[in-house]
């Protein structure tokens, strides 16, 4: 079972933490994380946020972005972003790099 981490906020910058490996199928990403045995398929928008988490991002910022895309209620897409995101950070995916 992966550790506690702390919950990611929009005042943090994440980014991809280096254990899972990628592949891209259909324009869609699946990942694998060796280390807890887990394999993980995500839709075109999770895609796109993987995508974009491949350098260090600010969350408020990628929340923001995503909602001009989408022409989206900013609080709907904020809510959406930072469960995904913390999703990903409890399966050990992606790291927190700064606030």
């Amino acid at each position: 079972m992966p550790p506690t981490h702390k919950r990611i906020e929009l005042e943090d910058t994440v980014a991809w933490s280096g254990k899972p490996l990628a592949s891209e199928i259909g324009g869609e990403v699946v990942l694998m994380n060796i280390e807890l045995g887990h394999y993980y398929s995500m839709d075109d928008i999770g895609s796109e946020i993987w995508r974009s988490l491949e350098e260090p991002v600010s969350v408020a910022s990628l929340c923001q972005s995503l909602a001009a895309k989408y022409h989206a209620e900013s609080a709907t897409v904020s809510s959406d972003v930072l469960a995904f995101l913390n999703n990903l950070h409890e399966q050990e995916l992606i790291v927190v790099v700064g606030g």
